[in-house]
């Protein structure tokens, strides 16, 4: 009976509450996070309709932790994927919402270059709509160098770049 009991409270664990919620500016979508491993380590990403109970659409997934920040006119979604203790990338994706009853579909777009590279952390700074582009801070920890970069969102489709990504 016991093991039932921990069995259970660990799937209960698993589809608990969301960790974080990013409400999107317009306050029609929100991405939420919640545990990737039923020990309740790593991070799931998913994006769904405001206001709503449905699991919605997974957008990442990793085995340490995900943020999340929105641009400012709701279109874009940058995911800062904390892959391990040393790297951070960022993946932008194009949100739509096809059809108001339906999911909303979520493009990727952009993603940092020389992903996993180890001790180079990136973070978003701002967003420039009129451009179509994002401010990225990029952080080196070995020799200490840290450097502001301007990226082109772009609006073709990119090819998933890890096998992490289901």
């Amino acid at each position: 009976m016991r093991v039932l009991w921990l069995v259970l409270t660990l799937v209960a664990a698993a589809h608990a509450s969301a960790y974080e919620r990013f409400m999107s500016p317009n306050g029609k979508l929100e991405a939420y996070t919640t545990a990737n491993w039923p020990d309740g380590s790593g991070t799931k990403l998913f994006l769904r309709r405001a206001q709503t109970r449905d699991t919605g659409v997974m957008l990442w997934q990793n085995n340490r932790w995900i943020d999340a920040k929105w641009s400012p006119d709701s279109r874009f979604l940058a995911v800062i994927d904390h892959f391990d203790g040393h790297i951070a990338d960022v993946y932008v994706f194009g949100i739509t919402a096809a059809n108001p009853a339906g999911p909303s579909i979520a493009t990727l777009l952009y993603h940092t270059p020389e992903l996993r590279t180890y001790d180079v952390q990136w973070d978003v700074v701002d967003w420039l709509l009129n451009t179509r582009s994002i401010i990225l801070k990029r952080k080196v920890h070995f020799g200490f160098r840290q450097e502001t970069i301007v990226a082109h969102i772009g609006t073709t489709a990119l090819k998933t770049p890890h096998p992490d990504q289901t």
